[in-house]
């Protein structure tokens, strides 16, 4: 079981992380294209009107999540009977949470004018969220099957489909750009493409748990009201969580937008190359999620901890990589991407860094609460945090500007949540009176990286931007890291069970297959 779940991990992982290195170089074009055929302002339009959509999704209320958190048992159990009860109420809320989004998204277009600050004719601004409204809602007709994918640790076949279908659109998208310079046709191919992924996703799913294709036979035959009132319940806990996410992690696009809407643009440069690292991260860390799932049931309080310490190392390595390597690398690709006029200014991409990085270090600890289901016990302090946030962003981006909404966020992280789900996870999860000692090595991993980063600036400052300069900067950063990291945790015991469980685990295959 352990070496299954472990190489359920391992497949999902080198899965995804090449399907995005695909998909990354091929956005990097399309980007490319995109600015010098149709320009910054209707990426900016773009960007804003996706934010404002994710927000609108509130509607949503986290129900992924719960129905995750329910099927974990039954699946690890291999209760078919439940897994079907609970997905037939899935199908049904998804319906349910469609048009709540469509009907939503329509009362919300008449207040796109106070966001958006545009030359793009409003007319256009309408058609282009229309459209985006209605790739969002045709989503939740089709895509629950797929949480049993995620469920049972083979996100990989997802994956793949979505990497086939991602090729193709930005292949035919990188053409219309270059021959047509229509958003319109643009934005029409990633409907069409979504909207086939998604077809293909939920017959596939169907051939591998053939079991849940005759849903629509329980409403008669299976009681299913005590599902019902556990995902009900499930559900309301998870709101706040999910709402209170959206408000701190989607707002700030629109308060930049409404500060300067090019400067959504601009961004959007830096965030396109952060969010792919963050879905690269996210593909190994919701496999652990799932993992997480399914064996702390099988643990007690002390291998509980251990495995905690485990993930936690696995995510200091990765946003202190990812510190140091943005620091170093990010200006220089934008400008051998697409030039030093799309460059921002030196504090705001400080902050903007600090924000990213911050997410990626105390991601460990939400990984535990949500798959535990603590989501219900921070209910008050995430609202505490969305209000502080968002008066913060608005204060702090009026006298600093984009700057000042970005680090906004992290401030309002460490006076809320960071302290208090921490606490929370350590007491309920591992048997610990606080969470002192982790506390205060977040904030010691995040000054020491910091540290390590302006180092290497101050050594590399006076490079040319070249792409064999960009190139030697990343052999450097890499091989300093690695050798920094090795030297400040490689004695750890989390070090060592690490390199025995996962490490040990790829190199007996290779040498079995060798």
């Amino acid at each position: 079981m352990k070496k299954s779940k472990a190489y359920n991990v391992l497949l999902s992982t080198l899965t995804g992380l090449s399907n995005s290195i695909i998909l990354l170089i091929l956005n990097l074009i399309s980007r490319n294209l995109f600015l010098q055929y149709i320009g910054i302002e209707y990426l900016s339009v773009a960007q804003v009107i996706n934010d404002l959509l994710t927000v609108i999704a509130f509607s949503e209320l986290g129900l992924t999540n719960a129905v995750l958190y329910m099927l974990y048992t039954p699946v690890a159990m291999n209760n078919r009977d439940k897994v079907i009860r609970i997905l037939y109420l899935y199908r049904n809320f998804n319906r349910y949470v469609g048009i709540c989004i469509a009907i939503i998204g329509l009362l919300a277009m008449p207040t796109l004018s106070l966001f958006i600050r545009t030359d793009v004719p409003y007319s256009t601004v309408q058609l282009i969220y229309l459209m985006n409204l209605f790739t969002s809602v045709s989503s939740y007709f089709y895509t629950y099957r797929s949480i049993m994918l995620s469920v049972n640790q083979k996100d990989y076949v997802a994956s793949i489909i979505s990497t086939g279908c991602s090729v193709i659109r930005i292949i035919i998208q990188c053409i219309i750009i270059y021959y047509t310079h229509d958003y319109i046709l643009f934005l029409l191919t990633s409907i069409i493409a979504t909207v086939l992924q998604n077809t293909i996703i939920y017959y596939k799913v169907g051939k591998i748990y053939p079991y849940i294709c005759n849903l629509s036979k329980l409403n008669k035959n299976i009681e299913i009201s005590q599902e019902k009132k556990d995902l009900k319940s499930n559900i309301l806990s998870m709101a706040f969580v999910k709402i209170t996410g959206i408000a701190i992690h989607n707002t700030d696009t629109i308060v930049i937008s409404s500060i300067n809407t090019i400067m959504v643009g601009i961004c959007a440069n830096y965030t396109t190359i952060s969010n792919y690292l963050r879905s690269l991260i996210n593909i190994f860390q919701n496999a652990l999620v799932h993992s997480i799932g399914i064996s702390v049931a099988e643990r007690n309080e002390e291998k509980r901890y251990e495995l905690f310490q485990q993930i936690y190392l696995i995510n200091i390595f990765i946003s202190g990589f990812v510190f140091i390597g943005l620091a170093n690398l990010w200006n220089d690709f934008i400008v051998l991407w697409i030039g030093d006029k799309y460059l921002l200014d030196k504090i705001t991409f400080i902050t903007l860094l600090i924000n990213v990085s911050w997410n990626l270090m105390i991601a460990t600890v939400w990984m535990f609460r949500d798959t535990l289901g603590l989501f219900k016990n921070v209910k008050c302090m995430l609202l505490l945090n969305t209000i502080i946030k968002i008066i913060l962003s608005i204060i702090l981006g009026y006298y600093f500007g984009v700057a000042g909404v970005f680090i906004a966020t992290v401030i309002s992280d460490i006076f809320t949540d960071f302290w208090y789900d921490s606490n929370l996870v350590f007491k309920r999860v591992f048997g610990k009176n606080n969470a002192i000692e982790y506390q205060l090595s977040v904030l010691i991993n995040m000054l020491s990286v910091g540290a390590l980063s302006y180092l290497l600036i101050f050594f590399m400052s006076n490079w040319n931007i070249t792409i064999y300069n960009w190139l030697l900067k990343l052999f450097i950063v890499i091989a300093v890291y690695i050798i920094f990291f090795i030297l400040r945790f490689g004695k750890t015991k989390a070090f060592r069970m690490l390199y025995t469980n996962y490490v040990q685990v790829i190199l007996d295959k290779f040498i079995k297959r060798g």
